[in-house]
């Protein structure tokens, strides 16, 4: 981990709490507008529109129970511009008074950019 990680781990927490307070808008500002998102055995989300979208309609489903996203390696490049975190990611649904998750690992690209670091592509795999 590159000592210039701190930052990605702070934003990854605010994603992880915009998800819990099931802010979608809050959850795409984290990304760029042309973010790429290859969802777990699902669709491939290109750009903010469509995934606010996505968000929006998880997130109105009465038994949403959230993300959370967990880092376990952040690396900053040398160009202090781009850095690429791996982690697992877990889901959960209640489902007739049962919860159920689902979980993976998953990768994603951040760019720093005028507005700060934000999210260019994430990966979940289940």
């Amino acid at each position: 981990m590159s000592d210039g990680a701190a930052p990605l781990r702070i934003l990854r927490a605010h994603s992880n709490a915009a998800i819990a307070a099931r802010d979608s808008a809050r959850v795409v500002a984290f990304m760029t507008e042309d973010v790429v998102v290859q969802v777990a055995g699902g669709p491939v989300l290109r750009g903010t529109a469509a995934n606010l979208a996505a968000w929006e309609e998880q997130m109105g489903a009465p038994g949403f129970g959230g993300y959370v996203r967990t880092p376990q390696q952040l690396t900053v490049a040398d160009s202090g511009t781009e850095a690429t975190e791996l982690g697992h990611w877990e889901g959960r649904w209640t489902v007739r008074g049962r919860t159920q998750t689902q979980s993976g690992r998953y990768s994603a690209t951040w760019r720093l950019d005028p507005m700060g670091w934000r999210i260019a592509s994430e990966t979940f795999l289940p």
